[in-house]
C-alpha cells in the first residue's frame, strides 16, 4: 500500500516531467514493487525501461540487447549486483557500459567495494528522484562514445600510486563539482580532493568521478587550462543535506 501511494503521488503525478532522450535502461531488483516504482519513473523520464529480478536474467538480456545503462540492486539471490558487475566488465565491449548500483548499505566501505567492481556510481535507497536522475544523466553522459582500453593489473606494491594535482574549484551542486586545473584528469578514474570546503561542511573527502575535462584557453583572469567536471559517488542523504545546508547558507551571507 505504502509503495502504491508513492508512485501515485510522486510518480505518476509528478510536479514536473522533465524530457530525456530516449536512452534505453535495464533495471535490475529482486523486489518487484522497486522495480516497478523506477521503471514508472524512468519512463515519465523518457527512457525506454527493461526490467527483471535476477542479476543472471540480466546478464541474459544484456548478451542479447544493447543498453545505454544498466541499474543494479546490490543483495539478491544467485549472484550479487557485485559479482554481476565484475561479470560485465570483464567483456572488453562492456568496458564503458554505464553501471549505477542501487542499495540501501551507506558506508564508505561499500561505496569502496562497489567501486572496486567497478561501477559507474553509486545510489541510496530509497532515492532522492531529482537527484537520481541527475546520476543517470550523468552517467550516461559519460558512456557516449567510448573506447575500447587495453588494461595491465598490478598486484602488491607496484599497483599503490597517489598523485597530487593542485587546482582551484568553481562551483559546486548536489551531485557534482567544477575545478580548473592545469592538468587533465583521465575518464575510468576515481578521485578523492582534499579541500578546506568539505571541512567546513564537516563531511569525508568524498568519491569523485571524471565526468567531462574540457580545454579553456587562457585569458585575462587564468592561464590555460581545464574544466574539469567530477560527480559525487556514494554520498549518504546527511551528507547531501550538510552540501545543500552549506550551499544556502553562503547563498545568503554573500546575497547582494
Amino acid at each position: 500500500m505504502e509503495n502504491a501511494q508513492y508512485i501515485k503521488e510522486k510518480i505518476l503525478f509528478p510536479l514536473e516531467a522533465s524530457p530525456s532522450p530516449a536512452y534505453k535502461i535495464l533495471v535490475i531488483d529482486d523486489e518487484p514493487a522497486t522495480l516497478q516504482i523506477l521503471k514508472l519513473l524512468l519512463t515519465k523520464a523518457a527512457y525506454h525501461v527493461t526490467i527483471c529480478e535476477t542479476a543472471i536474467e540480466g546478464l541474459k538480456k544484456i548478451s542479447q540487447n544493447a543498453y545505454d545503462c544498466i541499474i543494479t540492486d546490490v543483495i539478491m539471490p544467485n549472484l550479487s549486483g557485485y559479482d554481476f558487475v565484475r561479470a560485465i566488465r570483464r567483456q572488453p565491449q562492456f568496458a564503458g557500459l554505464p553501471i549505477l548500483v542501487l542499495t540501501r548499505k551507506r558506508n564508505r566501505e561499500d561505496v569502496k567495494k562497489a567501486l572496486e567492481a567497478g561501477v559507474t556510481d553509486y545510489a541510496i535507497k530509497p532515492i532522492d528522484e531529482q537527484l537520481f536522475l541527475d546520476k543517470i544523466e550523468l552517467c550516461i553522459k559519460k558512456g557516449q562514445g567510448k573506447r575500447h582500453i587495453f588494461t595491465l593489473k598490478l598486484e602488491g606494491s607496484l599497483s599503490e600510486a597517489t598523485v597530487k594535482i593542485k587546482c582551484k574549484i568553481l562551483s559546486l551542486s548536489e551531485s557534482d563539482l567544477t575545478l580548473w586545473s592545469q592538468v587533465p584528469l583521465n575518464e575510468n578514474l576515481e578521485f578523492h580532493i582534499k579541500t578546506q570546503l568539505f571541512h567546513e561542511m564537516n563531511i569525508d573527502f568524498p568519491y569523485l568521478k571524471l565526468i567531462e575535462c574540457e580545454f579553456v584557453p587562457a585569458n585575462d583572469s587564468r592561464d590555460a587550462g581545464y574544466n574539469i567536471k567530477l560527480g559525487f559517488i556514494g554520498l549518504s542523504e546527511i551528507e547531501l543535506k550538510k552540501i545543500r545546508n552549506w550551499m544556502q547558507r553562503e547563498t545568503i551571507l554573500h546575497k547582494p
